[in-house]
């Protein structure tokens, strides 16, 4: 091969070159954009700084609507795909919204297929009647966003906890007043929230500020009752966990505990405490509790179950 055609070929491989990293993706260390792609990344609610969302859910299910609130297309995120998805979109507005771990959860979608309309249910009729398990540990995220007519979208969206965890510990704190050892217990959480609109409630910023994150709109008229198996323990404890959708500043949780089928703990109205705490119900990001149900002779109390919470409680029964 002479000099010419030598530097003939060498140029051609060079404007091939170019031509290959025109039309691939370009990287970063956040997101890959492709030209014409659009891409949205899902971070835990928590953690702007190491998405962390792997570690609390392990499905997404993807809702895609238009502008006018219709529904597009749904996609089930798992595995390697769990925190990103891309694709071709034409010009235009969109809002999408995923819910984690709805998968297996027990739980359906109601309503017609629209923005406004779409609803997520934990109502259930189960064995006793009016009383429903545990569901799954949900999360929501939602955003808007605008596809412009040839250029790349890529847009994050934080997932907050869209349920509520309630660990219940009971603790006689006179013997005589201690059931005896055995038995089959049982907790019962009344009047908690059992409906989610798709379209969001609250938005608020993320701790660190670079973001939001948004808590699904609740309804108040729509009440579940739940039940739960507990057990004592070796300490002659009772404890039970139960997994709901979230509270709002307003749900008051009728709980109680029963063995053998009999009530052996009242009923007590648990908003006196969560109206205590130095949080908004109605925005917070996640509801993770652990509560110590103390009963003596004259009076019941409730307080944090763990020295690392905050020492609020009081005298509710």
């Amino acid at each position: 091969m002479n000099k010419t055609n030598r530097k003939t070929y060498s140029l051609c491989i060079v404007c091939h070159l170019v031509l290959m990293v025109l039309s691939s993706c370009a990287f970063d260390d956040e997101l890959c954009i492709c030209p014409d792609r659009t891409h949205i990344e899902y971070w835990y609610a928590g953690n702007s700084s190491d998405n962390q969302l792997p570690h609390y859910a392990n499905n997404l299910r993807q809702y895609l609507f238009d502008a006018e609130g219709r529904l597009l297309d749904t996609n089930m995120l798992r595995g390697d795909s769990l925190t990103a998805w891309e694709a071709k979109l034409p010009a235009g507005d969109y809002t999408i919204t995923a819910w984690g771990n709805m998968e297996n959860s027990d739980i359906e979608t109601t309503g017609n297929p629209q923005l406004g309309s779409l609803r997520l249910s934990a109502e259930q009729a189960g064995v006793p009647p009016g009383f429903r398990g545990n569901v799954g540990r949900l999360y929501y995220g939602t955003a808007t966003f605008t596809v412009e007519d040839g250029l790349p979208c890529r847009k994050r969206v934080y997932l907050s906890h869209a349920h509520a965890l309630l660990s219940v510990t009971v603790r006689w704190m006179e013997d005589e007043e201690r059931p005896e050892a055995g038995g089959t217990y049982r907790m019962q959480l009344k009047d908690i929230p059992a409906r989610y609109d798709f379209i969001k409630g609250w938005e608020t910023d993320i701790p660190s500020g670079d973001g939001v994150y948004a808590i699904p709109g609740i309804s108040n008229n729509t009440l579940v009752n739940h039940e739960t198996k507990a057990a004592m323990t070796y300490d002659q404890e009772v404890e039970g966990q139960f997994t709901t959708f979230r509270y709002t500043g307003s749900t008051h949780q009728l709980w109680s505990l029963w063995r053998n089928g009999k009530q052996i703990v009242k009923e007590l109205d648990l908003h006196k405490f969560f109206s205590s705490l130095p949080m908004d119900m109605n925005r917070n990001i996640k509801q993770e509790f652990d509560i110590l149900i103390s009963i003596y002779k004259d009076k019941i109390t409730v307080t944090f179950a763990s020295a690392s919470d905050w020492s609020e409680g009081g005298v509710i029964g």
